[in-house]
């Protein structure tokens, strides 16, 4: 008679750990996949950071008296190119194993990259050219797509998530 009540000890343990063992692994993987996400988020964040940080930058040195046009970078015109900033970004990212989704600059050097989701469609190179130096602000805007672990978040949260961020500054140029 003492054999019966062991053996319901031994199937209840085996019973609550199969109830218990899925909520576990849904926390250690939730875990996992926030972290990761974490890290993804400061590193885009760090990178459109510096994206701005370049775009708003004064590097020239050129001739006393600079002219600026839409087709040239910094032998007469102080404003940097949209390339050095997306350049800027990449090179903030390269070894994380992170490749952003899209890199979008507002306002732009000129009508080569998209003005869609800007405020407007002036450009850098007009606004320096009407005086208006440091009277607007530069956002650098980067948008990645991050993949889930877990497939119970990815049907919760959708997969992948679009992680955007923003950053702005004023340029100092």
């Amino acid at each position: 008679m003492t054999r019966c009540p062991v053996r319901r000890r031994a199937g209840q343990s085996l019973v609550e750990m199969a109830l218990v063992l899925p909520v576990l692994a849904f926390l250690t993987f939730g875990l996992l996949d926030f972290g990761r996400a974490y890290y993804y988020q400061v590193s885009i964040t760090n990178a459109a950071r510096e994206g701005a940080r370049t775009a708003i930058l004064n590097i020239y040195v050129g001739p006393l008296t600079p002219t600026c046009t839409s087709s040239n970078s910094y032998a007469t015109c102080p404003v940097q190119t949209d390339d050095a900033i997306v350049g800027a970004v990449n090179t903030e990212l390269q070894g994380t194993g992170i490749t952003p989704a899209s890199i979008q600059i507002c306002p732009p050097h000129d009508q080569s990259m998209s003005t869609i989701g800007c405020p407007n469609n002036s450009n850098r190179v007009d606004l320096w050219n009407a005086g208006q130096n440091s009277a607007y602000y530069v956002n650098v805007i980067v948008k990645y797509n991050f993949q889930l672990y877990t497939p119970l978040l990815q049907n919760l949260v959708g997969n992948p998530v679009t992680m955007n961020v923003a950053v702005q500054m004023r340029p100092n140029y």
